[in-house]
């Protein structure tokens, strides 16, 4: 992506890779520019922030006598091509950001905890007019979003976790992106986004790895490069009809521990386990409501209850069916597995849950070892004390230990985790390509970067 001086343009476009993707820049070093016909302007307090600092190559602004007298003309700005002569363009600063290093982590791959770290860029694909565009690679952690978006305003959105891994070949590979992208397009249907194709979202998974592919963590480390796609309602919307007329699809990523573990901090809870409590006010999902698509709403349900739960020294909350508060459904953020006494694989099953794509594939693992999967209605009351082991699954947490679940009072503690992290230990000795890939999980993506 070529830098451009920021008094000469605001809108750059090249060709960033052979696969196609476009790199476009649409943001300039400054906050306002509004667009007149062969004219750029920009708000007086521009020319004030700017004055604190020296941006090499910047012209200095004249007064336009045809406008507003808060505005500047910026010299060299011109509007993006086809801007009709009655629209207005604006240009807007983003706040200062440090984009992380390799050498920022040399020291912490075994230690990064789960948080957001600003990186090369992401990937992003805009749906308007019927179609999505050809993408493009933006290299800033922000972008530019209509006030009354539809995500903003009505939740319109959904999102996606999955993880590429440094393998011992020297590969890059991701896993089943395929079953996240069905699992994204059972999504956009719920929520009336378009559908972002299979080929489409992998390619997109896929691009912004290899833009980043120097901070997927190397070999031998307990992190992962963890990817989060994103599809929501970038265009306007005011009530429920009509629907937004702009859709954008992006892919993040960031290279991450397990959910549960902190920066700095090398120990784990996968085996130690943590305390969960059974929600009672609280309900996570209604009964045909959205609870078995990702939908981002669904997660802001559970922020007040985890949070209380953890003030009260718990590790996460656990729901039961919103009905009739007797079926399990889900933790927090992770599927519920419980091994029982005589060594059967069980997790609930309701319209209310959402399918973790690793529980899926544990599941398979559990069958190929000759284990008894059921995925069915599981009676809290009843058989809570059936589960010699209990399990949270899910793509960032993998499968964590629950040591002991509360309710109304009463602890229900778990006797061990053997069989749970044996298949957890298969699992990701599979994605790291320390065990066989049977089952064909694992996509290629390109070769370990050198920049580490």
């Amino acid at each position: 992506l070529k830098r451009f001086p920021p008094s000469q343009a605001c809108w750059a476009r090249g060709r960033a890779s052979e696969r196609g993707i476009r790199a476009q820049t649409m943001f300039a070093r400054l906050p306002r520019v509004a667009a007149r016909p062969g004219r750029v302007l920009a708000n007086r307090f521009v020319q004030r922030a700017a004055a604190s600092r020296t941006l090499p190559h910047a012209a200095p602004a004249a007064t336009s006598a045809t406008s507003n007298s808060s505005d500047l003309e910026l010299p060299g700005m011109g509007p993006p091509p086809g801007t009709r002569p009655d629209e207005e363009v604006y240009s807007f600063l983003t706040p200062s950001f440090r984009k992380t290093t390799v050498e920022d982590l040399t020291d912490k791959w075994d230690s990064l905890g789960f948080q957001i770290r600003p990186l090369n860029g992401y990937v992003k694909y805009t749906h308007m007019n019927g179609s999505w565009d050809m993408g493009q690679f933006v290299p800033a952690p922000y972008i530019l979003l209509h006030i009354n978006s539809g995500a903003l305003h009505y939740g319109v959105s959904c999102f996606e976790g999955l993880k590429a891994f440094a393998c011992k070949d020297g590969m890059i590979r991701m896993m089943n992106p395929a079953l996240n992208a069905g699992r994204m397009q059972k999504g956009a249907i719920k929520l009336r986004m378009p559908e972002v194709p299979t080929d489409m979202f992998v390619q997109a998974v896929r691009e912004a790895i290899m833009r980043n592919a120097e901070f997927v963590p190397p070999y031998g480390n307990q992190a992962s490069m963890y990817i989060r796609p994103l599809l929501f309602a970038s265009g306007p919307m005011l009530g429920l009809a009509p629907l937004a007329e702009e859709y954008t699809f992006f892919v993040t990523v960031m290279p991450a521990g397990t959910y549960f573990s902190k920066a700095g901090d090398k120990t784990t809870v996968i085996e130690t386990g943590i305390d969960a409590k059974v929600m009672e006010e609280h309900d996570r999902a209604a009964p045909c409501g959205t609870g078995a698509v990702k939908a981002a709403g669904n997660y802001a349900a559970d922020l007040e209850p985890v949070h209380s739960a953890k003030e009260e020294g718990y590790g996460t909350t656990l729901y039961l069916d919103a009905k009739e508060h007797k079926y399990i459904e889900e933790f927090s953020v992770c599927n519920f597995v419980g091994i029982t006494r005589d060594g059967r694989y069980v997790t609930p099953k309701s319209d209310a849950i959402l399918a973790s794509t690793t529980n899926r594939m544990l599941q398979q693992l559990a069958e190929d070892e000759g284990l008894v999967v059921e995925q069915r209605p599981v009676d809290f009351d009843k058989e809570i004390g059936d589960f010699i082991e209990v399990g949270m699954v899910g793509t960032a947490a993998v499968v964590v230990r629950v040591k002991s679940i509360t309710r109304r009072g009463r602890t229900y503690k778990t006797e061990s985790f053997d069989t749970l992290s044996r298949l957890r230990s298969k699992f990701t000795a599979i994605q790291c390509g320390d065990h066989p890939d049977v089952h064909n999980w694992m996509v290629d993506v390109c070769p370990i970067s050198t920049k580490q």
